[in-house]
């Protein structure tokens, strides 16, 4: 895609002089496309760390919920086989 410059850098004196207003208009809304897309990319990158350390975290509560329910299954299975006092 052409910028702004190489666009008019084929017109005409005649020409450029004839559409500076939009000419101008076109730079400036060129320059904030650019830094908008500058931020989206730094934002994606963002939100790209986030779910990565989002992810790493489920991962390690899965673990860690995984082992809880094998130490509470153990726990019960010592206690199945242990008779229970009456009162």
């Amino acid at each position: 895609m052409k910028t702004v410059e190489e666009l008019v850098s084929e017109w005409t004196e005649e020409e450029r002089e004839k559409l500076r207003d939009l000419i101008e208009e076109s730079r400036e809304r060129e320059k904030k496309l650019q830094e908008i897309s500058k931020r989206n990319s730094e934002n994606l990158t963002q939100l790209d760390e986030s779910l990565n350390t989002f992810l790493s975290s489920l991962q390690e509560i899965k673990e860690t919920t995984e082992k809880m329910a094998d130490d509470v299954f153990g726990i019960y299975m010592r206690l199945y086989h242990h008779p229970v006092p009456s009162s």
